[in-house]
């Protein structure tokens, strides 16, 4: 399989993905960015004792977390049940050590590009607000391998191992409680969410080109 043709399976997949489950997939995101910054919230009391607006949105929402699980989503699916299941599929007729050393190969294959993703989102959305805004939403030149303080190697390695974990055991049974709302409801809930948070967004947007600093609640 070329290059090419890969990529084009990629778009079909997405498409398919997209167009047969928007409203599971927006509420997905909502879900994950609350969760992501339930977790930081949770991470700054435990570290430093102490509470920190975390995210860009004024809403408890950190959008960087709905995004790379639903890009890693489409683009890879889970490690069992997405772009790699056919390969899972052929370690079943092994032994078992040769089981378990060719699955494990896969879940390390799966945690690369897992960590490739969302340290490339984190990448341009850092340089995008750092040049365009002159605003920093995150710093990592503190630590001792980063690039441009945009990201860091121990960041990235975290979000591969975050990312693999969340989609092997959690991604699947969220999404199933998400997706037996009824559409209707669904529906709503997700026009909702989008119009919150785009309405959330422009305004920050705004606070941030008059003031020229994030706007910090606390």
């Amino acid at each position: 399989m070329n290059l090419q043709t890969l990529f084009i399976e990629m778009q079909t997949h997405i498409r398919n993905t997209v167009k047969r489950q928007p409203y599971t997939l927006i509420l997905l995101f909502a879900a994950v960015s609350f969760i992501g910054w339930c977790a930081e919230q949770l991470y700054f009391l435990v570290r430093w004792h102490d509470l920190c607006d975390r995210g860009f949105l004024t809403l408890p929402f950190c959008t960087i977390y709905g995004f790379c699980l639903s890009f890693v989503y489409l683009l890879l699916g889970t490690p069992r049940g997405g772009r790699l299941r056919p390969l899972f599929e052929k370690t079943k007729n092994l032994e078992n050590a040769g089981k378990i050393l060719a699955q494990t190969g896969l879940f390390a294959l799966y945690f690369l590009a897992a960590a490739f993703i969302p340290t490339a989102v984190e990448f341009f959305v850092a340089l995008l607000f750092d040049k365009g805004c002159h605003a920093a939403l995150w710093d990592y030149s503190y630590k001792t391998l980063s690039l441009l303080g945009y990201v860091s190697l121990d960041q990235t390695i975290l979000w591969g191992a975050l990312i693999t974990f969340a989609m092997q055991f959690l991604w699947d049974p969220l999404y199933s409680v998400l997706e037996s709302i009824p559409r209707r409801a669904a529906k709503i809930a997700a026009v909702t969410t989008v119009s919150v948070l785009l309405a959330d967004f422009i305004f920050n947007i705004v606070w941030l080109s008059v003031t020229k600093a994030p706007l910090i609640l606390y």
